[in-house]
């Protein structure tokens, strides 16, 4: 079962570096094109997430077009949002655990966060997820 753990701030929360990429580009395979954008953003593990979602500049800086809009329900109400198709490298062992076409929305995280990405249920309950009041987490698929 592929596994990663470290270290978190107790006022922020787990944060971990996650490859974004337009669907159908991450292959262990084959190398990305040399026109198609593969970066990692920081990101929150985030418990009070249904969904993963993605800054409009992460959607920006890879260059993702959305497939559609969702409501994206909050405390505030339900605000239409878009939904793009990527896929995800999740620092899991030496290769990676690699999500394919996977949908994400879109969020606009308050000014100051030091992450650009959530890392939601949708994710998160395919394993198994633990935080330590001493500041340490772990995270298994």
């Amino acid at each position: 079962m592929p596994s990663l753990s470290g270290k978190f701030d107790i006022s922020i929360g787990p944060l971990i570096n996650v490859v974004v990429a337009p669907a159908g580009v991450i292959n262990p395979a084959v190398p990305p094109p040399p026109n198609i954008k593969v970066t990692a953003f920081p990101a929150l593990i985030d418990t009070g997430a249904s969904a993963t979602c993605i800054s409009s500049s992460v959607a920006q800086t890879v260059g993702l077009q959305p497939i559609g809009k969702q409501p994206m329900i909050s405390a505030t109400g339900s605000v239409p949002t878009n939904v793009y198709l990527v896929d995800l490298l999740l620092p899991f062992g030496n290769a990676g655990l690699i999500l394919n076409s996977t949908q994400v929305m879109e969020f606009n995280p308050a000014g100051g966060n030091p992450f650009q990405m959530l890392v939601g249920r949708d994710i998160i309950c395919q394993g198994i997820f633990t935080l330590s009041f001493d500041g340490h987490f772990s995270f298994a698929i």
